[in-house]
């Protein structure tokens, strides 16, 4: 049986140092946001099982496994992202979304599109997919018109600001270049440029959105997590500024050859995503607790994994789509690496998000659990295990061209997401007794 402690009121905490406040929205707008975007990390865990032997011979145009990959990029971390920015916009700059119905509007749009979106690249129906693209962009649209009037009412435009107006920039960006592709599916007007566009709309979405956030919101919640302090925040500056100046170089001059439209950009965003490993590396030294959890081993293997897919990174571009199993790869350590990183930080937001919900109106009138005791330890250090010990396999797999391993790999990821799916599943269906 387990034994709680009587939890004492919190004293009042400095900004950024919880991600609760008074103008916090209510548990069910980044809650189902969370609900959503487990069912794409199962749909897309499941989905790595069945595409490893096209993984394993570095097939990554075929729609089947340019489908799986959206269920990854599109459903688990961009619906994880939208919701945790709804949590978190007033906590790092002090003010509220503007629109929770916007937001949830966004939500109603986004998933279902994305679920019509796969499945029209699976089926090979033009209607379907378009019908999804068009909802899902729509719903993207809508958040970065809702984060956009959010940040025009802030005066205090900090580090965290600018990344997070930049992403919204490079997500936009992202919806014009996938809708493009979608259309190119069935109308081939790309032609021979189509591999090319595929990979500036790749790295737009992966730099430009995700990784711009995660260096905006990854200053303020790994010192926490960790409890770190002390550490100099200058390498997330320069990730910031570096990466954004790639993006923007890519965005709009990736038709100008390989000096100013590849390699420049490709190096300017590198240097900031090193920029940014070298922070969390920063974070994790100053850290005041020695042992780590397993949220926290989880975000430290996400972060090995985005330094191998840095390792790839120039190869890559040096081969170009002549070494598809070394593109596969790269692509497969990018997308997991960060996949794994909003895992880690999910165990994290999501039992605090429940706990303060539920069981924080509670504080001072009956013993109540910590918010630890809401899910197993162990259980949470199997999964985080086999998520990383299946991605860095995986990459390995893909790179040897071994399909066996490669089967195995994603047969562990499955494995890993499906346990950390059931916890957080139960989190969320956790009430005061």
């Amino acid at each position: 049986m387990r034994a709680y402690a009587t939890v004492p009121a919190r004293a009042p905490l400095p900004r950024g140092a919880d991600i609760t406040g008074a103008s916090s929205p209510p548990l069910a707008l980044p809650g189902s946001h969370f609900v959503a975007a487990l069912l794409f990390w199962t749909l897309g865990a499941a989905g790595l099982v069945w595409i490893s032997p096209e993984l394993a011979q570095g097939m990554f145009p075929l729609p089947r496994v340019v489908a799986v990959t959206h269920l990854f990029t599109l459903g688990w971390v961009t619906t994880s992202i939208l919701g945790a920015l709804c949590q978190l916009f007033p906590v790092v700059l002090g003010e509220p979304i503007h629109s929770t119905r916007t937001a949830h509007a966004t939500l109603a749009l986004h998933a279902p599109g994305i679920l019509l979106f796969v499945a029209g690249l699976l089926t090979a129906q033009r209607i379907t997919l378009f019908a999804g693209a068009a909802l899902f962009g729509t719903g993207l649209l809508l958040f970065v018109g809702n984060a956009a009037l959010t940040l025009a009412r802030i005066s205090r435009r900090d580090l965290t600001w600018w990344c997070l107006a930049g992403a919204a920039f490079f997500l936009a960006a992202t919806v014009a270049l996938g809708v493009t592709l979608a259309g190119n599916r069935h109308y081939g007007y790309l032609g021979g440029s189509r591999l090319l566009v595929l990979g500036v709309h790749a790295h737009i979405a992966a730099a430009g959105w995700v990784l711009l956030v995660v260096v905006g919101v990854a200053r303020h919640l790994l010192p926490m997590f960790l409890v770190s302090h002390g550490a100099p925040l200058w390498p997330a500056k320069a990730a910031a500024a570096l990466i954004g100046a790639g993006v923007m170089l890519l965005v709009a001059g990736y038709h100008m050859g390989d000096i100013a439209g590849y390699t420049l950009p490709a190096l300017l965003i590198a240097t900031g995503t090193a920029a940014f490993l070298a922070q969390a590396a920063l974070f994790f030294r100053h850290r005041k607790r020695p042992r780590l959890d397993a949220e926290m081993r989880l975000t430290a293997a996400a972060l090995v994994v985005l330094a191998l897919a840095l390792v790839l990174a120039p190869f890559t571009l040096t081969r170009g789509f002549g070494a598809p199993r070394l593109a596969t790869a790269y692509g497969a350590a990018l997308v997991l690496g960060l996949a794994l990183f909003v895992a880690g930080h999910l165990y994290k937001i999501l039992p605090f998000l429940v706990w303060n919900h539920r069981y924080g109106p509670l504080i001072g009138t009956r013993p109540l659990p910590r918010v630890a005791d809401l899910f197993d330890a162990r259980a949470a250090n199997i999964a985080a295990a086999l998520l990383a010990l299946g991605t860095f396999v995986l990459v390995g797999g893909v790179l040897a061209g071994a399909a066996a391993w490669t089967r195995f790999a994603t047969a562990l990821i499955a494995a890993g997401a499906g346990t950390l799916t059931v916890q957080m599943i139960r989190v969320l269906r956790r009430r005061p007794e």
